[in-house]
């Protein structure tokens, strides 16, 4: 197992180097790509610190800097799943079309192929606003700092999981793109928003389970604002329960999988 893990690390190495070779293949266009994402989300920022001001600095408890720490949170888990997993969110496609028979025929673990077959170099950018958000955020520490990476990749691994879920669907229901686009981009609006104002009765219980925006907003907020054990392992816990379901859901699908008639090598 751990020679198969080196194998894996080995080769998703290579993988991101390819794909920051290519990007660089245009020096000027990658790095105004990942400007302009840097722009964008700025921006956006700066509606919600405009709204802040209106609101007095307050929605609930959170202030604009509580508000920061949420804008870190879910850039860098999106920033994670767009660079090192994007091709989970290709798969309906792979299915439709019959050319996940390329990934599932080869020696390596088909997932771990499957995800990294997609990047996005652009995201850069979502990192680099992640970083700034936090470092703006007034909660600046050695401690918040090594818990913002820690939850910066549970945030990754929960994202790419439900991502996973949703383009497993793919296997039971034909052009199932669109749902899992839209289901997914409702995931992301949920986490977009002060996770104050979803902190009682169903609006908790979907914020956790159906939808588990909490999971980006609230628990990695809370954690750099007042680091505990319990909180941790709640977001650890409820991360791993969703890249289980993820996972077992995969491999169930695929089972049912028949194959396409597109073949190649990869």
């Amino acid at each position: 197992m751990a020679a198969d893990f080196l194998n894996n690390l080995k080769l998703f190495l290579f993988i991101q180097k390819s794909n920051i070779k290519t990007a660089f293949q245009n020096k000027t266009d990658a790095f105004v790509n990942v400007l302009m994402m840097l722009i964008n989300n700025l921006a956006f920022f700066f509606m919600w610190w405009v709204i802040f001001e209106y609101k007095d600095n307050n929605i609930n408890g959170w202030g604009i800097g509580e508000m920061a720490l949420l804008y870190m949170s879910i850039n860098n888990a999106f920033a994670g799943f767009a660079l090192f997993a994007r091709g989970v969110q290709t798969l309906p496609e792979y299915i439709d079309n019959g050319t996940l028979d390329n990934y599932i025929t080869t020696p390596r673990n088909p997932l771990f192929m499957i995800a990294t077959s997609e990047s996005t170099f652009a995201n850069w950018g979502d990192y680099l606003t992640g970083f700034i958000a936090f470092f703006i955020s007034g909660y600046l520490s050695i401690t918040s700092f090594f818990t913002m990476l820690a939850i910066s990749f549970l945030g990754f691994i929960l994202m790419s999981s439900y991502r996973l879920i949703m383009s497993s669907l793919a296997f039971f229901i034909k052009d199932s793109q669109r749902l899992g686009d839209n289901i997914f981009m409702a995931f992301i609006t949920f986490s977009s928003q002060p996770a104050s104002i979803f902190t009682t009765g169903w609006y908790k219980v979907l914020f956790l389970t159906i939808i588990p925006a909490g999971f980006i907003s609230f628990y990695p907020v809370e954690l750099i604002k007042n680091f505990n054990w319990s909180d941790l392992a709640v977001l650890s816990g409820g991360t791993f329960i969703f890249f289980f379901i993820a996972t077992r859901f995969f491999y169930f699908g695929l089972r049912h999988y028949a194959s396409g008639n597109k073949f190649g090598v990869r």
